[in-house]
């Protein structure tokens, strides 16, 4: 009895120190941060590959650019050499009746150290025109980048969007389930009070296996909606944080007047690909500047001895010369012809984007006027789908209407539900694509997004 007694003990008081410590982590774990989309948007901008590639394309262009306008600076270049002889070089000195003697040369051992330096004077306008080539397509990656901004940017709004709507579908879900079940008790209770026949208890069963088959389906479709979010982002997400379901109401947007007109001034692929024209203008003037003289100015000056560190023998130049181009069989005028054929390519790609840019803009402002035209159908049509499944089962438990009616309202109810989730995600998401046609980053859009 009184092992007993010890066992029980026992049991009890590791029970309690078990709840203790369960106790303290639970009240010492920190909630998971809320995700919204502006922290996923920054999140994106300094993890997304894409972003960090883009960039490193810009430092590329850079990289060229500062090798362009060095060619046109001072080089200086310092030698150290060492150089040993089978034998130490040396003539026969003669006088008037013969050798005299023997004279050195130079040294069998010899240290030399030189220093050159040289420095373009005139290149034809060459090197200034190249300078200014790679200058233009720095800026020319520059908006590259910008427009791989916003394009992640965009992609992370659908990814977030999609997620919110996959959230809100998961919470429908779990509402027709419960539906589902209080359906069935009252099935039940009317079946076991013999009011109803079995097969409409089986009916309302069925009715609940599928509204967990649909749970089932809209857990999947969130934990998809992650991967998607993540994908897009560039980083891991689940776990670390939470993120709130769609809202139900979409509140006006921002109009812009003319999106038009504001897309063909902020697009960054309008005023890179412009950037690119002119780079390769500039490629022009500098192919054609090698045909004038091209001249330079060099130095020198160098020490050398038999032994280190030389400081004997010391010699110094300098040098101013002119070279010219007589005749390069064409090699230069096939540089201009390629680099006016890119200018000429660049000008027609320049104009299809506008038409492209018009058709995107155009698109985005149809679509944005259609899902906000489904918003309104969708609100509407889940009030009036409340409206009936609440009189189907009050008419039901009446036993004035019918195990069916209430099955029918309910879907009904649900596809209602989730059609206005829909609605509301794709009016969002819409919305997003016109800013993303205008070449707006998300600063305009932050607003609407907060909502």
């Amino acid at each position: 009895m009184k092992n007993r007694k010890w066992i029980f003990f026992l049991v009890f008081a590791l029970v309690c120190v078990l709840v203790l410590i369960l106790g303290h982590l639970a009240w010492g774990a920190e909630p998971a941060e809320t995700l919204t989309l502006e922290k996923a948007l920054e999140i994106a901008r300094e993890a997304n590959p894409l972003i960090l590639a883009s960039r490193a394309r810009v430092d590329q262009a850079r990289g060229k650019l500062i090798q362009a306008q060095a060619e046109g600076l001072p080089q200086a270049y310092a030698t150290l050499g060492y150089q040993k002889l089978g034998e130490r070089p040396e003539t026969v000195a003669l006088g008037p009746g013969g050798p005299v003697g023997i004279v050195p040369l130079g040294y069998e051992e010899t240290w030399q150290a030189a220093l050159n330096l040289s420095q373009v004077l005139y290149s034809g306008g060459s090197l200034s025109a190249r300078t200014e080539a790679e200058r233009l397509t720095v800026s020319a990656r520059e908006s590259e980048r910008e427009r791989t901004v916003q394009t992640v940017e965009n992609g992370v709004r659908k990814a977030f969007y999609g997620l919110q709507r996959s959230l809100a579908r998961l919470e429908v879900a779990k509402d027709a389930l419960s539906l589902a079940n209080e359906h069935l008790k009252q099935a039940e209770a009317f079946y076991r009070a013999g009011v109803v026949a079995q097969n409409e208890v089986l009916r309302v069963q069925v009715a609940v296996s599928t509204s967990r088959l649909n749970l089932i389906r809209a857990e999947s479709a969130v934990k998809v909606a992650w991967r998607q979010l993540e994908r897009v982002v560039g980083k891991s997400l689940e776990g670390q944080y939470a993120i709130p379901s769609g809202d139900s109401d979409v509140d006006a947007f921002p109009a812009f007047p003319d999106p038009l007109s504001r897309a063909m001034k902020r697009r960054p692929e309008m005023q890179g690909l412009e950037s690119a024209r002119q780079a390769a203008l500039m490629t022009v003037r500098a192919a054609r500047g090698q045909l004038l003289p091209q001249v330079g100015l060099s130095a020198s000056a160098s020490v050398a001895d038999g032994d280190f560190f030389p400081s004997e023998k010391d010699d110094w130049s300098v040098s101013l010369f002119a070279r010219f181009r007589l005749f390069d069989s064409g090699k230069v005028h096939g540089q201009v012809v390629e680099a006016r054929g890119a200018a000429e390519e660049l000008l027609y790609r320049l104009e299809d984007l506008k038409r492209q840019i018009a058709l995107e803009v155009s698109s985005a402002t149809v679509n944005l006027e259609g899902a906000l035209q489904r918003v309104k159908v969708a609100s509407d049509a889940v009030a009036q789908a409340e409206e009936d499944y609440r009189m189907a089962l009050k008419r039901y438990q009446a036993q004035v209407g019918t195990n069916i009616d209430v099955l029918d309202a309910r879907l009904s109810l649900v596809d209602a539900r989730n059609s206005k989730i829909d609605a509301v995600a794709e009016a969002r998401t819409a919305y997003g694509d016109l800013l993303f046609a205008m070449g707006e980053g998300n600063s305009v859009g932050q607003k609407e997004a907060a909502r």
